[in-house]
């Protein structure tokens, strides 16, 4: 194969993507269970259709019926098993030993039951760093933690009446011995042992999704290398008087400044998507978030930071303070690197299809979807408080920007604002104060 790579047009295609064969150089190529795509999309794509076939195969082979109505009732029960062992296993530790002094559990208090259109919202009161259960009649619904001494569960839907319990997440120190009653001596003291305060891991919430009781959509665009279509998108938002969140690599802003200045004079928000569009985890070779060698805090820092200078410098104004990992590539550990430089991480609602897909560019692959479809699709999936994924610039043949102004009419004529990131990152607390807070904790890594 020597045709022009369709992404980076300077280099020669050497081979084809192993699942919808799109000609690919060496800098686009994934390498993933012994092939080569041309994207991590395509490599999910093909595991996907693996493990779909084995799931037909499967299928297709005959059960009994008693082996269906045991495979139903554990289904059923697992969840509610597995809160009943959890509270009882709460029980045995938290039971009065001999050995050291009781210690007082928690509290949690119900504050609030309010009815919304996407369910019940429940808040309460409980003391920090416990976890909230929360119960309706018998029925365990879920868990929460608790932030600056308050808990809330959204969207819950079973019926009440509800109650909660609380669990300490750390352990409490054991309170002294109180000294023996008479005049007895003192029993000798004994050296101490080096001790370090107990250190809590901190999790670094993804936005994912806005609050339910919401009729608004956050529409975003990813612009990372190709400008094909910016244009026709960003006429169809100024027409419509409508802002939204356009998250920029540094690659972006070098190439087309022009571009990156009306983004910022039509008053759109733009959100930090790095420097050089990398891969921050294994994903695209086995299937895993672990982070990726080579990555580390450093060069993560590096890569939002150089991106955020060179918009300013572009622009004359600052990014705001939220990000999106390239290929949707990150973990717990890589969000906190980027909390510590001051980014919130911003995903988008994949639970509910609303990725649009417009990065598939070859018809025969499994996940292309037409313009229209890709329109279609979306206005039809909808929801309150979703967050959709879409691309400024495209090298589809047929692409989605001539579209836009049919996504944007049929979401409006259901009733949906478009929001923008930052309001969801505010109305769900993820302010740069409890960032900042966050931060200044003493945190272990979490993966």
């Amino acid at each position: 194969m020597n045709v022009p790579c369709p992404i980076h047009g300077s280099q020669r295609a050497h081979r084809g993507c192993h699942f919808c064969r799109r000609p690919i150089c060496r800098l686009c190529e994934v390498k993933m269970r012994g092939h080569l795509y041309c994207s991590t999309g395509c490599a999910r794509d093909a595991g996907r259709a693996v493990l779909w076939g084995m799931l037909e195969e499967r299928l297709r082979r005959p059960v009994s019926a008693r082996l269906s109505v045991i495979l139903i009732l554990l289904a059923v029960c697992t969840p509610t098993l597995a809160a009943l062992r959890a509270v009882s296993e709460l029980d045995r530790l938290n039971a009065p030993s001999p050995l050291a002094p009781p210690r007082r559990q928690p509290a949690a208090r119900i504050e609030s039951v309010e009815t919304q259109p996407g369910g019940t919202r429940i808040t309460g009161t409980a003391p920090d760093g416990t976890a909230v259960f929360l119960f309706a009649g018998e029925r365990f619904v879920g868990a929460a933690s608790t932030e600056t001494g308050r808990f809330h569960f959204e969207a819950v839907q079973p019926k009440g009446p509800y109650r909660v319990g609380a669990m300490p997440l750390t352990l409490e120190p054991p309170a002294p011995p109180a000294p023996a009653p008479g005049n007895s001596p003192p029993a000798p003291a004994l050296p101490a042992a080096p001790t370090r305060p107990d250190r809590v891991a901190v999790l670094i919430p993804d936005l994912v999704r806005g609050p339910l009781d919401r009729r608004e959509i956050l529409v975003s665009f990813d612009a990372g290398s190709s400008d094909r279509g910016a244009r026709e998108i960003l006429d169809a938002l100024r027409q419509r008087h409508l802002r939204t969140t356009i998250f920029l690599t540094g690659d972006f802003i070098r190439r087309y400044p022009d571009l990156t200045r009306r983004i910022a004079s039509d008053g759109h928000e733009v959100g930090n998507h790095t420097e050089t569009h990398p891969h921050l985890t294994s994903y695209a070779t086995d299937g895993r978030q672990a982070t990726r060698p080579g990555v580390d805090e450093a060069f993560l820092t590096g890569q939002l930071l150089r991106t955020a200078r060179l918009y300013r410098e572009t622009t004359g104004r600052a990014m705001a303070p939220f990000w999106r990992a390239p290929f949707g590539e990150q973990n717990a550990e890589i969000r906190r690197w980027a909390a510590r430089a001051g980014y919130w991480h911003v995903g988008w609602t994949g639970a509910a299809g609303l990725d649009g897909l417009d990065w598939v560019s070859d018809p025969r692959s499994r996940a292309y979807r037409s313009s229209e479809q890709v329109v279609e699709r979306l206005v039809e999936r909808a929801e309150n408080g979703g967050i959709v994924l879409l691309h400024l610039g495209s090298d589809r043949e047929d692409p989605v920007a001539p579209k836009i102004p049919v996504l944007l009419d049929g979401l409006t004529r259901r009733g949906f604002r478009l929001a923008l990131a930052s309001e969801f990152l505010e109305r769900g607390g993820m302010t740069p104060g409890r960032l900042a807070a966050l931060v200044q904790r003493d945190a272990v890594p979490l993966r």
